[in-house]
């Protein structure tokens, strides 16, 4: 007669892997036209992003879009890491981009020529206080 043995064998988990999503912080287009916007915590650091990704991104008239970083504090730790502790968040005419992408421009050339519709700096006090809202009009 054979005798069956079973083994019972634990599962371990070592550890889970989450991904968080720092999304706090949103932009409302408050006027007529479609926009794009591009936040960076240095003004003087390229671009990495090209135009396309703008056009792709687009934030229609009286809506609102929420900009993720990744990350469970991301938007804080990028804030940290900026030397004036400041956000700038450039705002850009959706025909503008356009423009300037049949011309094979990059989005280094429109920040650099000052394209851009606004800039707005937020220092964390300022986008707390604005409970993490941009709004352009």
């Amino acid at each position: 007669m054979k005798k069956k043995i079973l083994l019972f064998v634990p599962l371990l988990f070592t550890g889970c892997i989450m991904d968080y999503y720092d999304n706090r912080l949103s932009v409302i287009n408050q006027s007529p036209v479609s926009i794009a916007v591009e936040i960076v915590n240095d003004t003087t650091k390229r671009t990495e992003n090209n135009i396309e990704y703008y056009q792709s991104h687009a934030i229609a008239p009286n809506d609102t879009a929420f900009i993720t970083k990744a990350g469970k504090n991301a938007w804080l730790q990028y804030i940290d890491e900026s030397k004036d502790k400041t956000l700038y968040i450039y705002i850009f005419h959706i025909d503008t981009l356009n423009k300037y992408q049949k011309g094979g421009a990059d989005m280094s050339y429109l920040l650099g020529s000052k394209k851009y519709l606004k800039r707005l700096d937020y220092t964390l006090y300022e986008l707390k206080k604005s409970d993490w809202q941009i709004k352009y009009h």
